[in-house]
């Protein structure tokens, strides 16, 4: 048999047309429940208002969605400590189930009589859980339809359950409005009074993440011949040290942005600093080396540095609904609800147009065409300002699809035996991008501090403006790498070679 008969058999699905069309539609009810609680599990926008109010900086306020990001690594330990098919959809109904008591446990803190700054770590942390189980849960659901699904009708799956799926988190982003309160295409909410509000928010996701879980052991996923046995401690010491290294770079950096004002707190908060580097060298090293038989692979390789340039796009919305509150005079949390519905709404309407598009056109047109989108939303929020600011929300949401077309290029070039360690992979593509997020609020702050101005913009305008600059950069790079190096429609490589 060639080559090419070989990947074919790879990529074709054991199960007949009912029961992958079963799996269709429970992989859109399964995202389609993230998207109704989207508000609160797309970390970045609700949690940067709720920092504002318990009274963090820009760069706390970043903190949440910055943790979201660097935990999304966690898929591949999972993936090592439960590598058995049998055990996956016991595994997907763990991480929705964790995301529920997280969003409980933060309800009732929030409810509770606990001070400011212990509210605030809470808020973080839910940032950090959701980061190490929703990823992780979005890597099952990937394999679950590589599993359950021929490749050539998993364009209708993307179509129907990130084009239907977003009208959820547009009721979702409504449900929020409505509790927040502000205005709504020419509608005003007045609103519940804090934190009232917020509890009801974040505990209205634990019932929705505790469906999610009930629906996914519905899944039909085929036996395989041979279970794969977990792998000695050896073959995954890069994932052991690189965790850690990227958790505790990112805490301390954190924390050596706000010195003491002494000569030795200001000693100190260098070092840390120094030290927080070296921990994320390290950590990139670490994880790098783990991953390095998917990074020995050409359009593998290619395809990584394509995503890891577009995801920095993914931790920009913290600062999209902060710098709200300097065009609009308003609590960031009263724009929070209507970026979140725009944010969805568009995502919806471009999702369904490039789930039918996919299937006439290649991989590579969904990763290029979403990247674009997502640097459209960059240019929009440097220029524009006045209440159609707020549409940059928008086009980013339709941006962030990039984060279904990335890994759906991805699953396109790899081997069915390796699609389990392929996605965990994919999902940790957003770790590298989680430093972004910090450098975006440091830089708001940092311009403040120094009272910049320029093009008769104050210091913090001018400081927010800079941050949707780098942003844009680092997007553009990402499109002209997939569009000169990336082919079209990848293959995975046969076995001998992509075992060199």
């Amino acid at each position: 048999m060639s080559d090419t008969s070989t990947s074919d058999a790879l990529q074709s699905c054991p199960l007949n047309w009912p029961q992958q069309r079963w799996n269709l539609i429970l992989f859109a009810l399964c995202t389609g429940t993230q998207y109704l609680a989207a508000p609160v599990l797309y970390v970045g926008i609700t949690q940067a208002s709720l920092c504002d109010r318990l009274g963090a900086d820009a760069r706390t306020s970043n903190l949440p969605g910055t943790l979201y990001f660097a935990m999304t690594a966690m898929p591949a330990l999972i993936a090592w400590l439960s590598p058995r098919v049998s055990s996956l959809k016991r595994n997907l109904s763990l991480c929705y189930g964790a995301s529920a008591v997280m969003l409980t446990a933060l309800a009732i803190t929030l409810s509770s009589s606990a001070s400011d700054q212990t509210k605030l770590a809470m808020v973080i942390m839910q940032g950090a859980v959701s980061g190490a189980v929703l990823p992780t849960a979005v890597a099952f659901l990937w394999e679950v339809i590589a599993r359950g699904s021929d490749e050539s009708r998993r364009g209708i799956a993307l179509g129907l359950a990130f084009g239907a799926g977003p009208l959820l988190a547009v009721l979702g982003s409504f449900v929020q409005t409505a509790l927040m309160g502000g205005d709504l295409f020419g509608l005003h909410f007045t609103g519940l009074e804090y934190p009232r509000n917020f509890i009801i928010l974040f505990g209205a996701g634990a019932p929705i993440m505790a469906l999610a879980a009930i629906l996914s052991q519905l899944f039909v996923i085929a036996p395989v011949e041979k279970e794969v046995e977990r792998e000695p401690v050896s073959s995954v010491v890069g994932v052991l040290v690189g965790l850690p290294l990227m958790f505790g770079s990112v805490v301390l950096m954190h924390f050596s942005s706000h010195p003491n004002p002494t000569s030795a707190g200001v000693a100190s908060s260098g070092m840390m600093a120094a030290v927080g580097y070296v921990a994320a060298c390290g950590a990139a090293v670490a994880l790098i080396y783990h991953f390095r038989a998917i990074l020995q692979q050409r359009v593998l390789l290619i395809a990584t540095l394509v995503t890891v340039l577009a995801y920095a796009g993914n931790v920009i919305p913290s600062n999209m609904n902060l710098y709200a509150k300097e065009l609009l005079g308003d609590l960031p949390e009263k724009s929070a609800g209507v970026q979140n519905m725009l944010r969805f709404s568009f995502k919806m309407l471009t999702g369904v147009t490039l789930g039918w598009l996919l299937i006439r056109t290649s991989p590579r047109f969904g990763v290029v065409t979403t990247s674009f989108i997502f640097l459209l939303s960059q240019i929009w929020a440097m220029l524009v300002t006045g209440p159609l600011y707020l549409l940059a929300s928008g086009i980013h949401g339709a941006g962030e699809l990039v984060g279904v077309y990335a890994p759906n290029y991805i699953v396109s070039a790899s081997r069915r035996d390796q699609l389990r360690r392929n996605m965990a992979f994919v999902t940790m593509l957003m770790v590298p991008a989680a430093p972004a997020g910090y450098l975006y609020g440091a830089i708001v702050d940092g311009v403040k501090e120094s009272g910049w101005t320029a093009f008769g913009m104050n210091s913090t305008v001018l400081g927010f403006r800079l941050s949707f600059f780098v942003c844009a950069l680092f997007i553009l790079s990402g499109i002209i790498l997939a569009i000169c190096l990336l082919p079209a429609k990848p293959r995975p490589e046969p076995e001998a070679v992509a075992s060199t």
